[in-house]
């Protein structure tokens, strides 16, 4: 029986951390039916109750994250659309993406280690 309080005790202290730092980072205008420091007071001071009642009471609803999700294209994409060619063709960027793409890079570096060509 005392693995049993054991058990108990220590997975209500992971749900506490995990609902402590899930309102920590959960964004002040997504928490919902308390403002998000009333929320942090009432996990941290009603350990298991208030933990309880974050998950279910104030915790941004997951429709709303996905919705918020599928509008950028970039983030639709799953890796399974993912085509290796598409990596190596040319970005429509005016800016190079990296040093080895700029030519004028290229070429200030080539006259810094072969200063006499």
């Amino acid at each position: 029986m005392v693995w049993l309080g054991g058990l108990i005790t220590l997975v209500s202290i992971i749900l506490w951390v995990y609902a402590f730092f899930d309102a920590l980072t959960t964004p002040a205008q997504e928490a919902r039916n308390l403002p998000k420091v009333l929320w942090l007071v009432v996990i941290a001071l009603f350990m298991p109750v208030g933990s309880i009642l974050w998950l279910f009471l104030g915790r941004p609803r997951r429709s709303a994250l996905v919705q918020g999700e599928a509008s950028s294209p970039v983030q639709a994409a799953s890796v399974d659309d993912l085509d290796p060619s598409d990596f190596a063709q040319p970005s429509d960027s005016p800016h190079p993406l990296g040093p080895d793409d700029d030519p004028e890079f290229l070429r200030r570096l080539d006259r810094r280690i072969d200063p006499d060509e």
